[in-house]
């Protein structure tokens, strides 16, 4: 599962300090086996695209491959994004990004794109 993940130096009290210093990753066995690049605040704290709003993030030792999720109890800890964070930022046309994000994957693996 693609969770929302963020390093325990931004956090505080329980909230997210940055939700810009957040990326995708996929924890395994307690630690970041697969990790993409930054969020998109257009599609993740945009009032205008409120189905994909990024409500919360996991916190981890070190925002990299292999860095630990730290658990509370026997959950993984998380962080709230403060409402704060969210802004009007516009429509977000997400068949025109679905061809983009393909045409960028196909150019950095250097395949023809459809």
């Amino acid at each position: 599962m693609i969770r929302h993940l963020t390093s325990l130096d931004n956090s505080k009290n329980g909230e997210i300090i940055d939700p810009l210093k957040v990326k995708h990753g996929v924890i395994t066995a307690l630690k970041i086996s697969d990790l993409s690049g930054w969020i998109d605040p257009t599609t993740h704290l945009n009032l205008d695209f409120p189905e994909h709003l990024m409500g919360i993030a996991y916190v981890v030792k070190k925002l990299e491959l292999g860095g630990e999720i730290i658990l509370e109890g026997d959950r993984f800890m998380y962080v709230i994004v403060n409402p704060k964070f969210f802004k009007h930022l516009g429509n977000v046309d997400i068949t025109e990004r679905s061809i983009e994000m393909r045409r960028a994957f196909h150019n950095k693996a250097n395949i023809s794109a459809p």
